[in-house]
């Protein structure tokens, strides 16, 4: 298997007068999200950014363009790596991408875990992000539903593999629960996710 290795030129700064457009051509049009998200995930492998501008010189109260957004978080991460991100979802969608997805966050919450749901920027969210109690600005787990993002997603490599093989490689732990198992037997499917969750919860305070 060849590697994928990218290197991304953010080319765009500051003009002669020391100021920055917030004219960033095709990202700054609709459709400018999906543009960025093209050419910042064909790399597999590894990625060297090289860029004529700070994602801090990125004022965002000067533009709507949600392109704009997502390139000033992605520097970011580029930048200063997994806190940034964290920075970035700080602000989970506050919506429920099905009912199934609803239905475990609330069984969830009565067994004592807070969640946050569709935690992510742009078209790329965790359906559930569960706080760890003992560290309320970190999440212990994404808990992924095969909702409707699951279904929309366009190859069956692209929902089981890439898309967690990307979480993972951004530092987080992966619970999935398939609605199937949910409908034939919630209490099992419940106890599963909460014993991994537990689980998880005793490694973190054994390297605390």
């Amino acid at each position: 298997m060849l590697n994928s290795y990218i290197y991304f030129s953010i080319t765009f700064g500051k003009d002669a007068a020391g100021k920055l457009s917030m004219n960033f051509g095709p990202m700054n049009q609709a459709g400018g999200t999906r543009r960025l998200n093209v050419a910042v995930t064909r790399a597999k492998e590894e990625m060297h950014v090289f860029a004529s501008l700070k994602p801090d010189q990125i004022d965002l109260s000067r533009t709507a363009a949600e392109g704009i957004r997502d390139l000033k978080h992605f520097l970011e991460y580029a930048q200063r790596g997994v806190s940034a991100l964290t920075e970035a979802v700080g602000a989970p969608g506050g919506f429920f991408d099905s009912p199934f997805e609803q239905a475990v966050a609330e069984r969830l919450h009565a067994k004592g875990w807070v969640t946050h749901s569709q935690v992510g920027v742009s078209g790329f969210r965790i359906d559930l992000g569960v706080i760890n109690p003992d560290a309320p600005g970190l999440y212990l787990s994404a808990v992924e539903c095969d909702g409707a993002s699951y279904h929309s997603s366009a190859t069956a490599k692209d929902r089981d593999f890439l898309r967690e093989q990307v979480l993972r490689g951004l530092g987080w732990e992966v619970i999935r629960i398939w609605s199937t198992d949910w409908w034939i037997d919630s209490e099992s499917a419940l106890k599963h996710v909460d014993e991994q969750l537990h689980k998880l919860l005793a490694e973190f305070r054994a390297k605390t």
